[in-house]
């Protein structure tokens, strides 16, 4: 079976818990949230370090997953083995593990994460067929203003409708930083459920996106201390380093594709719509485009891609890591 949306999921465990879970697909965001709600279905409170065998798929072998998915739990009820990366799974490995599927402990929830997968493999179609499928595509327009309402629901808070299109436009689509606004808007509000329209013009990305531009401008001019100032901003602010990442990288794509239309003479409009950015943005979002290095940004959004990944890998200091990536630029 295949579940598209997180609803879905937690419907589905709270009928009951399958053995086996895929978990895929390009927003990343969902796939960690999904993530989240099956290890907290999982595992008991603090039981992780004893049953949580957490492994990268280029490093493992199907005998080693297969080995910590039979070995029973010491606190909670199941053990929870996570294989992350599993396009990479070799495809003899691959085979082993259908194999080994079938006699999968009971005591064990196995999950495969990925980015993407091909459809064609048997490993897929089995998994499809016999387990259960958790795949997420990017959000857009009413399905993400349909997700935010929901998620400001769970949070038992209504904002307005046009605020919550405001809102849209002025946080992207991005869901990471989509999500830290929300947080933001419900902290604002306090004990009130209806959080005030205005709240949306004061506290959301408008000021976060300035500092953005200010910063990618600083790297273009070499200028190494503007550059670090106005990180230490965004951090200052209580912005998780993974947020500024994704808010990076977001931006240095925005304007690699803003350089690519005007090179081709892309109406303005046109070019709003392809880097998905609101109106009030697209001029100074040009203005960048034209004066930056497409190399520097080029660098910049490669060496992004590879501090989102270390973040969600490990524990390494994120704040460090984004300095070490102005410094290694300017």
């Amino acid at each position: 079976m295949i579940l598209r949306n997180l609803e879905a999921l937690e419907a589905d465990l709270g009928a009951r818990l399958r053995p086996v879970y895929l978990v895929l697909g390009p927003e990343e965001f969902l796939c960690r949230e999904a993530l989240r709600v099956l290890k907290q279905k999982v595992l008991s409170p603090g039981s992780a370090d004893f049953d949580l065998s957490d492994f990268d798929a280029g490093a493992v072998s199907s005998d080693e997953i297969l080995e910590a998915a039979n070995t029973f739990p010491m606190v909670s009820g199941r053990r929870l083995v996570l294989v992350r990366d599993a396009a990479r799974i070799r495809e003899s490995d691959q085979e082993a593990l259908i194999a080994g599927l079938e006699t999968l402990s009971p005591k064990t929830v196995l999950v495969f994460l990925a980015g993407e997968m091909d459809h064609r493999r048997r490993f897929y179609r089995t998994l499809v067929e016999r387990h259960c499928v958790c795949e997420f595509q990017k959000l857009k327009d009413a399905a993400l203003e349909k997700w935010a309402a929901a998620r400001l629901r769970q949070e038992g808070r209504t904002l307005a409708p046009q605020a919550l299109k405001r809102l849209m436009q002025m946080a992207g689509s991005d869901l990471e930083a989509l999500g830290a606004e929300l947080e933001k808007l419900v902290l604002y509000a306090g004990g009130a459920k209806a959080i005030p329209a205005e709240a949306v013009d004061g506290l959301v990305r408008s000021s976060r996106q300035h500092d953005i531009f200010h910063l990618i401008d600083a790297v273009g001019a070499k200028d190494r201390n503007g550059a670090l100032q106005k990180l230490a901003g965004l951090l200052g602010t209580g912005e998780h380093p993974l947020v500024v990442v994704n808010m990076l990288a977001r931006h240095c794509r925005q304007i690699l594709i803003a350089r690519e239309c005007l090179e081709k003479g892309v109406h303005a409009r046109e070019i709003a719509a392809a880097a998905q950015v609101p109106p009030f943005v697209l001029e100074k979002l040009l203005g960048q485009a034209k004066r930056a290095e497409t190399k520097v940004i080029e660098e910049m959004f490669l060496r992004l891609a590879a501090i989102d990944k270390q973040l969600k890998s490990s524990a390494l200091d994120g704040r460090r890591l984004l300095e070490g990536l102005i410094c290694g630029l300017v």
